[in-house]
């Protein structure tokens, strides 16, 4: 099934297409887009005109930028909309990788969901694109941004995000095409550097991934945010990844719902294991083959030079 359905197709598999939405950060790229007859009101971080500049020469067609509705400066869902359990679903596609406090963004989506409402998640999957050489985020780390009440991304995420993003044949994203991970870096050292130097030395908001999942991972995640009680939401719909992106729906958990144990939990960690071992096993073999490749044409250009000095 997931080989056959769309984009689309995955982020509203589980919405009601005929209910009122909010989709946050559509930027230039909106999935439920007004213009097709959406009920829909948009949040981003700028106003449709200030997007229309921001992407002007960006070889992408800015006419696909929607009317701005809400423009978000820092504040929580509920007080920018002026809604509560207003909406039957919420589509952020990549976006919650930014996001410098998931666990409050997350309650912040529940507070403005009706109760039956749903949250709909595109997510680029860390193997496949330029989070290639960053650790995986794990809760401890959700558990201290929400502890810290994080507002922007710290020092140290701004410096590995621009120190360690990586690019593989030119592309800042690929797909599972067994060709291998990342082969070159994004920025310099020097240029990492000084952005890090300008983030301690201001208050500027510097937009970096602040978060890295695979699939497994994000459903660890969520399962233990839920069972500490600190989102109310369950892993509903799933689709594997495809390309650099997996998709996740999230709708409020029953009160009943069955918590994971321990087996569960050793499953998922075995799980995330494995689908990094695998990535890193196909890298592994693929430099095998480089090598094997290599000695081949150095044998076969030894037995030329051997065959012409006769």
């Amino acid at each position: 099934m997931n080989t056959f359905l769309s984009k689309f197709d995955k982020v509203f598999f589980r919405l009601n297409k005929a209910g009122l939405g909010l989709e946050i950060g559509p930027s230039h790229n909106p999935i439920a887009p007004k213009k097709e007859g959406f009920k829909v009101h948009i949040l981003d971080h700028a106003s449709a005109e200030d997007l229309k500049i921001k992407y002007k020469g960006h070889n992408v067609n800015i006419e696909n930028i929607e009317e701005v509705d809400f423009v978000w400066s820092g504040q929580s869902l509920e007080s920018l909309t002026g809604k509560k359990e207003y909406y039957d679903w919420i589509i952020a596609s990549h976006v919650i990788e930014h996001v410098p406090d998931m666990i409050s963004f997350l309650s912040q989506c529940a507070d403005i969901l009706k109760k039956d409402g749903k949250i709909s998640l595109v997510i680029p999957d860390k193997r496949y694109c330029f989070d290639y050489f960053q650790p995986l985020t794990s809760t401890g780390n959700f558990l201290d941004a929400y502890s810290e009440k994080r507002i922007k991304p710290t020092s140290g995420q701004i410096f590995d995000h621009l120190a360690n993003s990586s690019k593989r044949f030119n592309n800042i994203a690929w797909s599972n095409d067994k060709l291998g991970g990342a082969d070159d870096l994004l920025s310099t050292f020097p240029e990492a550097e000084s952005v890090y130097l300008r983030s301690m030395n201001s208050n500027e908001y510097i937009d970096v991934h602040c978060s890295r999942f695979t699939p497994t991972s994000f459903k660890l995640i969520v399962s233990d945010l839920f069972k500490l009680k600190l989102i109310p939401f369950e892993v509903i719909q799933f689709f594997d990844t495809a390309g650099c992106e997996f998709f996740i729906t999230l709708a409020k958990a029953n009160i009943d719902s069955k918590l994971p144990n321990n087996k569960d939990r050793l499953s998922l960690l075995s799980k995330i294991r494995a689908e990094e071992y695998n990535d890193e096993n196909l890298n592994l073999k693929k430099g095998a083959c480089n090598l094997q490749s290599w000695l081949f044409r150095l044998r076969s250009l030894l037995s030329i030079i051997s065959e012409s000095g006769k």
